[in-house]
């Protein structure tokens, strides 16, 4: 990820889905990209279904959803953004960003998430993880709304094949905020040698070798020259990614967590799903999935 050229928002009308429009507002002016706001409504037959015939149904959905975009396109505009158009799409949620996002190719797909715990009303339950699962772009999911630009980063890496990609990809979203890179780390089997009752001094023994190659691996990491001269720091962080992960950005102050969606092996590929996923739903900001 070099450049934000076209960012692709979609909002149900509620506060934190415009506030994802703000936010992609701001990114778009900031990178000088392209903005198009996505809302969906029911097709005609699925209100034919739900509502009993009431021909008039439709049309008046589809007036209010056109007053409320046109709302947001002014805002937008206002927040800076210069290139920006809004659309209609029928069907279900995850299927209209889909089919919306194949025609367009964005560079950055926005989404608000609702409530703790939980993707709500227009992502409701499962749309937002097929969303998540199958965008073939880089997801940025706000979850809190937008006071301005992002002035600190967090990026989870694991170390692995994906690492730069989630790297580049604060450091282009995130704009001019520091970036922390941020590792946590266990021992192989930790939990089950705790669990059989090992010593916690030899596990520590154990653990800091872990720890040792977590920082070797980290420096080189950053040792790419291209990232020379950057607001880019590191941290190392020992524990369970699922709890250090979120109060690491805590403690930080981070705005923006970054993780990738996927590791290297097949067992790394699904550790770090569940990592994503558990970043997604409690992360204390917003979380940019790549």
């Amino acid at each position: 990820m070099t450049k934000l050229q076209r960012i692709l928002a979609a909002s149900d009308f509620s506060p934190l889905g415009n506030g994802a429009i703000r936010r992609a507002a701001l990114v778009a002016a900031r990178e000088g990209g392209e903005l198009l706001i996505v809302h969906a409504v029911p097709r005609p037959s699925a209100l034919l279904a739900a509502f009993g015939a009431d021909d008039a149904l439709p049309a008046r959905m589809r007036a209010a959803a056109e007053a409320n975009l046109a709302a947001l396109v002014g805002t937008a505009m206002q927040a800076g953004a210069r290139r920006v158009r809004a659309e209609i799409a029928e069907g279900s949620a995850h299927r209209a960003v889909a089919d919306v996002a194949d025609s367009l190719h964005p560079d950055l797909l926005v989404i608000g998430a609702h409530g703790r715990g939980s993707v709500q009303q227009f992502f409701l339950g499962g749309t937002a993880s097929r969303i998540l699962a199958h965008a073939v772009c880089p997801v940025l999911v706000v979850r809190r709304a937008p006071e301005g630009d992002y002035r600190q980063a967090l990026a989870a890496v694991d170390l692995g094949p994906r690492s730069q990609a989630v790297l580049r990809a604060a450091l282009v979203v995130a704009g001019q905020a520091r970036v922390t890179a941020v590792h946590a780390y266990q021992a192989p089997f930790e939990a089950k040698l705790r669990h059989k009752g090992f010593p916690e001094e030899d596990i520590a023994r154990y653990a800091e070798r872990e720890g040792e190659a977590a920082h070797r691996n980290m420096q080189a990491l950053l040792g790419d020259p291209e990232l020379a001269g950057l607001n880019l720091e590191s941290r190392i962080v020992h524990g369970h990614p699922n709890p250090m992960l979120p109060e690491t950005a805590h403690s930080l102050g981070a705005d923006l967590v970054v993780a990738g969606r996927h590791g290297g092996s097949r067992l790394e590929e699904a550790m770090m799903g569940s990592i994503t996923k558990f970043l997604v739903y409690y992360a204390p900001c917003d979380v940019l999935v790549v």
